[in-house]
Protein backbone atom coordinates (compact mmCIF):
# COMPACT_ATOMS: atom_id res chain seq x y z
CA UNK A 1 0.00 0.00 0.00
CA UNK A 2 2.17 2.73 -1.59
CA UNK A 3 0.42 6.37 -1.24
CA UNK A 4 1.71 8.87 -3.18
CA UNK A 5 1.89 12.80 -2.61
CA UNK A 6 0.47 14.93 -4.81
CA UNK A 7 1.37 18.97 -5.62
CA UNK A 8 -0.89 21.01 -4.74
CA UNK A 9 -0.81 22.21 -8.19
CA UNK A 10 -1.73 18.39 -9.30
CA UNK A 11 -4.46 18.76 -6.48
CA UNK A 12 -5.58 21.65 -8.03
CA UNK A 13 -5.94 20.41 -11.64
CA UNK A 14 -7.39 17.38 -10.33
CA UNK A 15 -10.13 19.25 -8.51
CA UNK A 16 -10.73 22.09 -11.10
CA UNK A 17 -11.24 19.22 -13.89
CA UNK A 18 -13.96 17.14 -11.13
CA UNK A 19 -15.86 20.82 -10.65
CA UNK A 20 -15.95 21.13 -14.66
CA UNK A 21 -17.15 17.38 -15.18
CA UNK A 22 -19.47 17.90 -12.01
CA UNK A 23 -21.03 21.47 -13.00
CA UNK A 24 -19.57 23.14 -9.85
CA UNK A 25 -17.58 25.84 -11.57
CA UNK A 26 -19.11 28.32 -8.89
CA UNK A 27 -17.84 27.54 -5.67
CA UNK A 28 -16.84 30.13 -3.61
CA UNK A 29 -16.68 29.50 -0.42
CA UNK A 30 -14.09 27.38 1.56
CA UNK A 31 -16.17 24.46 3.11
CA UNK A 32 -17.48 24.05 -0.45
CA UNK A 33 -14.56 23.59 -1.81
CA UNK A 34 -14.01 21.28 1.23
CA UNK A 35 -16.59 19.12 -0.32
CA UNK A 36 -15.47 19.47 -4.03
CA UNK A 37 -12.35 17.86 -2.96
CA UNK A 38 -13.88 15.33 -1.40
CA UNK A 39 -16.59 14.78 -4.28
CA UNK A 40 -13.17 14.30 -6.50
CA UNK A 41 -11.94 11.82 -3.92
CA UNK A 42 -15.26 9.88 -4.39
CA UNK A 43 -15.08 10.16 -8.18
CA UNK A 44 -11.31 8.89 -8.48
CA UNK A 45 -12.67 5.89 -6.33
CA UNK A 46 -15.59 5.30 -8.76
CA UNK A 47 -13.24 5.59 -12.07
CA UNK A 48 -10.89 2.65 -10.48
CA UNK A 49 -11.56 1.72 -6.94
CA UNK A 50 -8.27 -0.60 -7.33
CA UNK A 51 -5.84 2.44 -6.64
CA UNK A 52 -4.98 4.08 -3.55
CA UNK A 53 -6.46 7.61 -2.59
CA UNK A 54 -3.69 10.48 -3.09
CA UNK A 55 -3.19 11.69 0.19
CA UNK A 56 -2.67 10.26 3.66
CA UNK A 57 -6.47 10.04 4.84
CA UNK A 58 -7.83 6.58 6.38
CA UNK A 59 -10.82 5.98 4.74
CA UNK A 60 -14.04 5.90 6.51
CA UNK A 61 -16.07 3.51 3.79
CA UNK A 62 -15.06 1.09 1.78
CA UNK A 63 -14.53 1.22 -1.93
CA UNK A 64 -17.16 -1.08 -2.73
CA UNK A 65 -20.18 1.42 -1.18
CA UNK A 66 -18.56 4.48 -3.45
CA UNK A 67 -19.01 2.49 -6.91
CA UNK A 68 -23.26 2.83 -6.32
CA UNK A 69 -22.59 6.23 -4.69
CA UNK A 70 -24.60 9.36 -7.34
CA UNK A 71 -23.43 13.05 -6.95
CA UNK A 72 -26.57 14.90 -5.39
CA UNK A 73 -27.43 18.16 -7.39
CA UNK A 74 -28.95 21.28 -4.81
CA UNK A 75 -32.16 22.18 -4.72
CA UNK A 76 -32.65 25.44 -4.35
CA UNK A 77 -35.73 26.42 -1.26
CA UNK A 78 -37.94 27.70 -3.51
CA UNK A 79 -38.05 24.22 -5.37
CA UNK A 80 -38.29 22.37 -1.82
CA UNK A 81 -40.96 24.62 -0.40
CA UNK A 82 -43.03 23.87 -3.91
CA UNK A 83 -42.29 20.44 -3.84
CA UNK A 84 -43.44 20.41 0.00
CA UNK A 85 -46.85 22.41 -0.96
CA UNK A 86 -47.49 20.08 -3.07
CA UNK A 87 -46.96 17.17 -1.22
CA UNK A 88 -49.26 18.75 1.09
CA UNK A 89 -51.77 19.49 -1.02
CA UNK A 90 -51.76 15.81 -2.16
CA UNK A 91 -51.80 13.90 0.95
CA UNK A 92 -52.32 16.00 3.71
CA UNK A 93 -55.50 17.54 2.75
CA UNK A 94 -58.48 15.73 4.11
CA UNK A 95 -61.31 15.11 1.44
CA UNK A 96 -64.74 17.06 2.11
CA UNK A 97 -67.50 15.09 1.45
CA UNK A 98 -70.68 16.56 0.08
CA UNK A 99 -73.24 13.68 -0.10
CA UNK A 100 -72.56 11.72 3.30
CA UNK A 101 -75.42 9.45 4.25
CA UNK A 102 -75.47 7.72 7.92
CA UNK A 103 -75.26 3.60 6.90
CA UNK A 104 -76.90 0.68 9.15
CA UNK A 105 -75.40 -1.96 9.40
CA UNK A 106 -76.58 -5.01 10.97
CA UNK A 107 -74.77 -6.46 14.27
CA UNK A 108 -73.02 -9.25 12.54
CA UNK A 109 -71.62 -7.19 9.91
CA UNK A 110 -70.60 -4.36 12.27
CA UNK A 111 -68.91 -7.23 14.39
CA UNK A 112 -67.23 -8.68 11.12
CA UNK A 113 -66.18 -4.86 10.03
CA UNK A 114 -64.62 -4.35 13.16
CA UNK A 115 -62.79 -7.83 12.94
CA UNK A 116 -61.05 -6.77 9.64
CA UNK A 117 -59.99 -3.46 10.87
CA UNK A 118 -58.15 -4.69 13.80
CA UNK A 119 -56.60 -7.00 11.68
CA UNK A 120 -55.19 -4.79 9.30
CA UNK A 121 -54.43 -2.46 12.42
CA UNK A 122 -52.31 -5.43 13.83
CA UNK A 123 -50.50 -5.49 10.37
CA UNK A 124 -49.62 -1.81 10.20
CA UNK A 125 -51.36 -1.61 7.08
Amino acid sequence: MDKKKVSNEGMENIIHSTKQYLGLNQIEGPSEHLIAELRARRARLTQDPNKQDTENTTHSEPAQHTENATVQRRISAKMRKETLEAYKQAYLVPTKLSNRKAVYLSRETQEHADFIVRRLGDRGS
